[in-house]
């Protein structure tokens, strides 16, 4: 029986001493966010949110074999996220696994983006490239869309976004972006994505946790915009005159992604900052239609050389 002490001593352990010993060995391992893991593996073996971790009771023996279990996966080089089976998200989480794209935080910004547009005005919403579902969850948990649609094309992926949609509403589509939904042509108010976005020569000089997300979540061509041009067409596509588009970039290729939305049609194409002050997202308004504000803020015909 291997315990979180390693000792078969048959006695339980509190939660604080847990998280220590826990964060201890992540730390020695070289796991770089040794704390903040220590708390979710933790809360996974007790079966409780990390919020109420301070809360929760002693570890059993069983829920140490748990524990033990997990952080040795984890040293190993699985995923945090991977071991406990979620990924957080905002206020909420998402099932997640292997196959799937490992939300992160910076996307948290677009997300909020998206959600203060919903708050504004937007009723019908689609996210292109959702696999998981993060995005447009976060979504319908913060605002209240009238109508939802997530478009995911790879089949491993598609079926965490189908758990993760369960009873909310969503309309989840397995389809390639490029030709799905035909039938909402010019009548969505607000579009979202997170596409690949880095180049394909990059990967072998990427940290070994990217190497766990599914490639196709990851890479676009050679210069990492081929999906992005993508999301730009399929939004002209998509939405109605006076309609929103955000997609999530790459930190250096704001310059590139905002040209690539002047070219594709659109007007008021801003780029605006994460949490960590870097370029991480670009918005821009759908053309011929009068400035209003039934969907967020309108004011001027900006490209977006001032950083949001």
């Amino acid at each position: 029986m291997t315990t979180l002490t390693g000792e078969d001593c048959g006695r339980a352990v509190s939660a604080s001493r847990a998280v220590a010993l826990t964060q201890t060995r992540l730390h020695q391992a070289g796991v770089t966010s040794a704390e903040a893991e220590a708390r979710t593996l933790v809360s996974f073996a007790l079966g409780v949110e990390p919020t109420r971790l301070i809360l929760a009771s002693d570890l059993t023996v069983e829920q140490q074999e748990i524990l033990a279990a997990s952080v040795a996966s984890r040293i190993g080089g699985t995923p945090v996220q991977h071991v406990t089976g979620r990924a957080f998200f905002r206020t909420g989480s998402v099932r997640v696994g292997p196959g799937v794209f490992i939300p992160r935080p910076e996307t948290e910004a677009v997300a909020g983006w998206a959600i203060d547009q919903v708050r504004a005005g937007c009723r019908r919403v689609v996210e292109l490239c959702a696999g998981s579902g993060a995005i447009c969850v976060a979504i319908a948990r913060e605002s209240d869309p009238s109508a939802q649609w997530a478009v995911e094309n790879n089949p491993d992926a598609f079926a965490y976004l189908l758990a993760n949609l369960e009873e909310s509403g969503i309309v989840p589509v397995l389809a390639d972006m490029s030709w799905a939904l035909p039938e909402l042509n010019s009548t969505v108010d607000l579009v979202v994505a997170n596409p690949p976005y880095i180049p394909r020569a990059w990967k072998p000089m990427m940290p070994a946790d990217v190497h766990q997300d599914p490639d196709e979540a990851l890479y676009s061509g050679p210069d990492g915009l081929d999906a992005l041009t993508v999301v730009a067409d399929v939004a002209r596509r998509l939405l109605r005159p006076g309609g929103v588009v955000g997609s999530e970039h790459g930190d250096d290729q704001a310059e590139q992604v905002r040209a690539l939305f002047i070219r594709a049609g659109f007007t008021d194409v801003r780029t605006h900052l994460d949490l960590c002050d870097r370029p991480r997202f670009v918005t821009a308004v759908q053309p011929d239609a009068p400035m209003t504000d039934d969907c967020g803020p309108r004011r001027g015909m900006r490209t977006g050389e001032d950083m949001e």
